[in-house]
């Protein structure tokens, strides 16, 4: 693995020698240049309507998918009392109706 890093840097070095100082110049600006490019597009890119809309929308329907789980959630307690208050009348019921079976 070293060998082969080795080889690589000595390869870079050896290509880098081999360029004029006027083209390692030349190379540099354009790398510069390609990168305030770059970072022009993507300035423009997050500040465009389309974006901010986007954005928007987003919280719009984050918003929206927060209040349908609270009701999912609100209707799923209310479900469980009145569930639990069928099982807890069924159970008074049957034990009323062995009770005075008893007697």
């Amino acid at each position: 693995m070293r060998k082969s890093i080795m080889v690589a840097t000595a390869s870079m070095v050896f290509a880098l020698a081999a360029c004029t100082k006027a083209e390692r110049q030349d190379t540099a600006g354009d790398v510069k240049d390609a990168a305030h490019e770059i970072g022009d597009k993507a300035k423009e890119a997050a500040n465009s309507p389309a974006v901010k809309e986007v954005g928007a929308e987003i919280k719009d329907a984050a918003g929206d998918a927060g209040q349908v789980i609270k009701d999912t959630a609100k209707g799923a307690a209310e479900g469980a009392r009145e569930g639990a208050a069928k099982v807890e009348a069924e159970s008074k019921d049957a034990a009323d109706h062995d009770a005075h079976d008893k007697k």
